[in-house]
């Protein structure tokens, strides 16, 4: 099974039109992990999900206080499923990539995205980096690297949100 994370409701297809630095064209984008499809259950204007997979296992890391709460607590998500790989390709460990639309096999609705976060971190499936136990040193180098590139362009629809819960923390 693979998945989709979204914040729109109701799709019936996941269209290939993100852009795939592996594929260098544009994709419809799948995950075997559901721990990350629900981090990618948010509004583009709050699109800033620091994870990663370390040694097999999504790992979390919070850049702000309280940044999987402000992001996911009382946040209603969808849980896009295809149950065959189609078309895809395995491009970056449990990343599936297409550059066709691909049709949606099922949806489950995730009513409050944070606390089916926390499930799959008590469930060993996600490991949670939280903000006041990451290195000081650590924090501010990533507070001032938004602070440093905040005006680029990628940054243009979501940098009121990162102005909001990074400004207070930049030297």
């Amino acid at each position: 099974m693979l998945y989709h994370g979204s914040v729109i409701k109701d799709l019936k297809v996941i269209k290939a039109n993100a852009y795939s630095h592996t594929l260098k064209k544009n994709v419809a984008y799948f995950t075997e992990d559901r721990g990350y499809a629900l981090s990618c259950c948010r509004k583009p204007e709050e699109n800033f999900v620091t994870m990663g997979l370390r040694e097999g296992k999504q790992h979390y890391y919070e850049r702000f206080p309280n940044q999987l709460k402000v992001l996911y607590q009382g946040k209603k998500g969808y849980l896009y499923k295809i149950f065959e790989s189609q078309n895809l390709v395995n491009t970056i460990l449990h990343t599936w990539e297409c550059d066709t639309d691909i049709t949606i096999d099922e949806c489950d609705i995730v009513e409050d995205i944070y606390e089916e976060i926390l499930i799959e971190e008590a469930e060993g499936n996600l490991v949670i980096h939280r903000y006041e136990e990451i290195d000081l040193a650590e924090q501010k180098m990533h507070a001032n690297y938004i602070r440093d590139h905040i005006e680029d362009e990628m940054n243009t629809v979501c940098r009121d949100f990162l102005e909001k819960h990074f400004s207070k923390l930049w030297d």
